[in-house]
């Protein structure tokens, strides 16, 4: 489970668990100093009523966080997917182009063996090098660099107004943001600056009207090597942070349940 959802669970049992101490705190002092209560009726019944108040806040707050969840857990599972899919489309097309590794797919072992082959920064930096020393190579880049900053933008502006509300994937929901925006620099540089032979009018229009073109001219190799480094790394982690989070929303084992029920006369 992603730390940002951690802390934000922990965050919502630590409200709970200190409106339930400042209750026993209260019921005990009866014990402990009851003349002074008995004496100042006024402040009793004031602090007696923040105190139901803070307690009844805190229980109902849990509650119905816990309510909200169960109910958007499918809901929010399918989001991550599709944030999951996104990511690992990214770092499995970059380290493909850039030639560290062949991703094998239809196992987690080898969906584990390409992220962490993206995560291995020296291994990454140098396919990285040698791709911005061949022309072919870098329109290659271009290209595919164009094609992922399409479909990741398509994903966010799909599900991200789903996800805005949820606090404890906000952390996360930034993160894929940023991962589109790091994209979209990409291919609006490389297309400004090295633009494909095929690019049409349209094309060349909306690339020199993009922000990152303000600043294409004095863009340079040591940048596009960071930029591919930064985002094929993020990409990766992104991939499985995501995934964590989202079988910990709904377990594997109740899909294979679920299938069995629905499937029993």
């Amino acid at each position: 489970m992603p730390e940002a959802q951690r802390q934000h669970r922990r965050r919502q049992w630590l409200i709970a668990l200190a409106g339930a101490a400042m209750f026993g705190a209260a019921v005990g002092s009866d014990f402990v100093i009851r003349s002074f209560w008995a004496r100042h009726a006024m402040l009793t019944s004031l602090l007696a009523s923040l105190l139901v108040v803070v307690v009844t806040v805190a229980v109902v707050n849990q509650a119905l966080a816990l309510r909200e969840q169960r109910r958007w857990a499918l809901l929010a599972q399918s989001v991550l997917f599709a944030l999951v899919q996104n990511a690992r489309a990214t770092w499995t097309g970059l380290v493909e182009v850039l030639g560290v590794i062949e991703v094998r797919t239809g196992s987690n072992a080898g969906v584990e063996e390409g992220i962490a082959a993206a995560l291995d920064a020296p291994r990454v930096s140098a396919a990285a090098r040698r791709l911005l020393a061949d022309p072919k190579r870098r329109q290659r880049l271009a290209r595919a660099a164009d094609a992922l900053d399409v479909r990741c933008a398509e994903v966010i502006a799909r599900w991200a107004p789903v996800m805005v509300g949820a606090a404890a994937y906000a952390e996360l929901l930034d993160g894929h943001v940023e991962l589109s925006g790091r994209l979209g620099w990409l291919s609006s540089v490389l297309s400004h600056n090295e633009p494909a032979p095929d690019q049409d009018w349209r094309q060349r229009r909306l690339v020199r009207a993009s922000v990152a073109a303000e600043q294409a001219d004095e863009v340079d190799d040591d940048w596009l090597h960071d930029m591919i480094v930064a985002t094929t790394r993020l990409a990766a982690h992104l991939d499985r942070d995501s995934h964590q989070a989202a079988f910990a929303l709904v377990s594997g084992q109740w899909w294979i349940e679920r299938t069995r029920a629905l499937t029993t006369p």
